[in-house]
This record gives structure tokens, C-alpha cells and sequence, in this order.
């Protein structure tokens, strides 16, 4: 394209620059040769030089002489010496969205005509179109890959729970159920004339009865929260955070109501979950503080701990819990969240998890 622009017009140099919308810089995407060589390697911020300032105001710069010009900025790769007129025109898409600018340069002193002015606008607009498809699509590859790789996660998650719960029932209900078996079988075998023994033998197998059933039940609840159906997610955490409590933790709720999703509350629920069990393992603390509050644009969760802090950097290194903050993260994707993790060895730790406001459409009503 760059080599188009510059046969159309006669011109002797083509630069292509591409607007980085999350850095707010300009890249050297193409060029005419031999400046093609430096494609990636030139960056401008939004409002530097010429370019800069077109890619600001989504505006055309005709440039008789740059050199006269105060938006100019000189870049010794670019051998801008060599040249004396530049004709500048932004790439546009629908909205008035500026996605890169066109530099077209001349060593003469040249007054782009009307008629080139308006070819090259055209030009840019097509230019626009290529980019803005080109960036779809590897916006769309790059999320088929996440999708692939949440999947994948997914089904990692799904195999750990299943392997805590196989678990949690053969520890927590299967043992106390063998012992009971014993029990009445004693109590079957028992001498009918030795009352006592029998009464001994049925006392132990209603004690065996009830921890069985409080073990189900807990089986059950980290299956499938029923507060979160009966009460909602405030009380969801509430109950989480008491919890925590009765270890001897030192707990501060703060909740408001957020309403959301069926399964975005159930994703707000297991990371809290997650995040408090990381505290309760790893951290030495004494006070937590769990916050749900509405704040513009979405919900924000908050979990922080006065405990003994680690380097985010290391985390694979030096805590055991790095497959749960991953599993935070990935949760929090899934559900379009974000999760911030501050953290440093003494001064404590904090996770703070948003959920735009979309993620809490189609919520229940209660």
C-alpha cells in the first residue's frame, strides 16, 4: 500500500503507522524501502510530531515545509533531512475511530493538489478497512486460543473437585459408616441378657449416624452452595466469612446488594471462597476484610489480610496455593471479571476481583 500511495502521487517516501489504543503510541507498521526495515521499532506517543498530533484529531496535515512546522519532530532513523514536504492523513473507521496514520513525504517542496489529497483520503479509508479486519481477526484467533485454553482449565477444575470430593467421601462419611457397620453388628451380637452393651453399642452408632450426616451435608454445601439459591450472594459470603471465623480469625464483612447472573454469583462466590482459604492457609493472619460493594460500570470484591504477604512475582516458588490464585483468575475470566493481586512479604495481601456491569444482566429475582 505504502508503495501504491507513493506511484500515485509521485511522492518519494510512504510511512504507515498504526495506533496502539491500550499504550497510546503510534507504530511503525510499513514503510517504502528501505524503512521497511524499521517496522516496529519507531514509536510516537498520541500527540508527538505530526503524526501524533493527525492521529489525535483525527485530521489531515498538509505540509508544505516541516521544517517550519512546530508539531515536527525529528527522528534520525527516518533521515528526515532528506525531505521538505509531508502530507499526513489519519486512518478512519466508523466513529470517527482513528486506528493509524498515512505519512507520504516528498524531497521537493510540494503542494498536494485537491484531487491527490482526496485520492489519498480515499486510500486511507480502504487502508482503515484491511487493518480493522486484519486486527478482528487476530482478536478472534487470540480468543478461540483463550477459550481453548479456559476449557482446557475448566475441565482441570472440574477433575480437582471431583478428586476432592471422591475425597471428602471416603474420609469424611465412608469411615464413619464402616464404623457404625461394627456397631450395630456388636449390638446384633450382643447377649440379649446384657442390656448395657446394647445401649453402649446403639449410643456410639448414633453418634457414627449424626457425624456422617453433618460430613454429607458438608459435602453437599461445597458442591452447591444452597444459600446462594435461598439467599443470594451477600449471604453467600456472609456465611463464608463466618466460617473463617470460627477458626479464630479476626472477620470484617461489608456487602451490598449486587445483583447478577445465576452463574456469575456462583464464580463471585468460589473465588471469595478461594481467596479466604488462601488466608486461612497461607498467610499468618489475624484480621481479614472481605468488601462487596456496587461501584460504576459493575461490582467490586475485595479480600484483604493483614497476614505475611509474599512477591506476586515468585508465587510459583515459594506458595503452595498457586494453582488456587490461578484458578481465581481463570474463574474471574470466564466470567468477563478482572482480578488485581497486591501483595508484598510483611504488609499483607489484597485480591480485588471486578465484574463489569454486563456480567450482572439476568439476574435472579428474589
Amino acid at each position: 500500500m505504502a508503495a501504491l500511495v507513493t506511484d500515485a502521487t509521485g511522492t518519494d517516501v510512504c510511512f504507515v503507522h498504526l495506533v496502539d489504543e491500550e499504550r497510546g503510541r503510534l507504530t511503525l507498521a510499513g514503510a517504502t524501502p528501505p524503512f521497511d526495515e524499521l517496522a516496529g521499532s519507531i514509536e510516537l506517543a498520541i500527540g508527538e510530531g505530526i503524526a501524533g498530533w493527525v492521529a489525535q484529531h483525527g485530521e489531515p496535515a498538509v505540509v508544505d515545509d516541516k521544517w517550519n512546522d512546530a508539531r515536527y519532530k525529528y527522528i534520525p532513523a527516518l533521515r528526515g533531512e532528506e525531505f521538505v514536504s509531508l502530507v499526513s492523513l489519519p486512518m478512519i473507521r466508523q466513529g470517527r475511530r482513528v486506528v493509524g496514520v498515512v505519512n507520504v513525504h516528498s524531497r521537493q517542496t510540494w503542494t498536494c493538489p485537491p484531487e491527490e489529497l482526496a485520492l489519498l483520503t480515499d486510500v486511507t479509508g480502504l487502508l482503515a478497512g484491511v487493518v480493522e479486519n486484519a486486527r478482528l481477526y487476530h482478536r478472534l484467533a487470540a480468543r478461540e486460543a483463550e477459550l481453548e485454553r479456559f476449557a482446557s482449565r475448566t475441565i482441570d477444575l472440574q477433575e480437582l473437585e471431583r478428586r476432592r470430593v471422591a475425597a471428602e467421601i471416603h474420609d469424611g462419611i465412608s469411615q464413619p459408616l464402616i464404623s457404625l457397620w461394627y456397631r450395630l453388628s456388636a449390638a446384633g451380637a450382643a447377649n440379649p441378657d446384657d442390656p448395657e452393651v446394647v445401649a453402649s453399642q446403639l449410643s456410639a452408632a448414633q453418634d457414627l449416624t449424626t457425624a456422617a450426616l453433618e460430613e454429607a451435608r458438608r459435602t453437599i454445601l461445597g458442591l452447591r452452595p444452597a444459600v446462594l439459591d435461598d439467599l443470594g450472594l451477600g449471604a453467600g459470603i456472609e456465611s463464608l466469612a463466618h466460617t473463617l471465623a470460627a477458626s479464630g480469625l479476626d472477620v470484617e464483612v461489608e456487602v451490598e446488594p449486587c445483583p447478577m447472573a445465576p452463574h456469575v454469583e456462583t464464580a463471585v462466590f468460589r473465588i471469595t471462597q478461594e481467596a479466604l482459604q488462601n488466608v486461612a492457609k497461607h498467610a499468618d493472619a489475624a484480621h481479614v476484610r472481605v468488601e462487596l460493594t456496587s461501584v460504576p460500570g459493575g461490582a467490586r470484591l475485595v479480600v484483604a489480610d493483614d497476614g505475611c504477604g509474599f512477591d506476586p512475582q515468585n508465587v510459583g516458588e515459594r506458595r503452595g496455593d498457586s494453582f488456587g490464585l490461578a484458578g481465581i483468575h481463570e474463574r474471574a475470566a470466564l466470567v468477563g471479571a478482572t482480578v488485581r493481586l497486591s501483595s508484598r512479604p510483611g504488609e499483607g495481601t489484597v485480591v480485588s476481583l471486578f465484574v463489569p456491569a454486563e456480567g450482572r444482566s439476568a439476574a435472579p429475582q428474589r
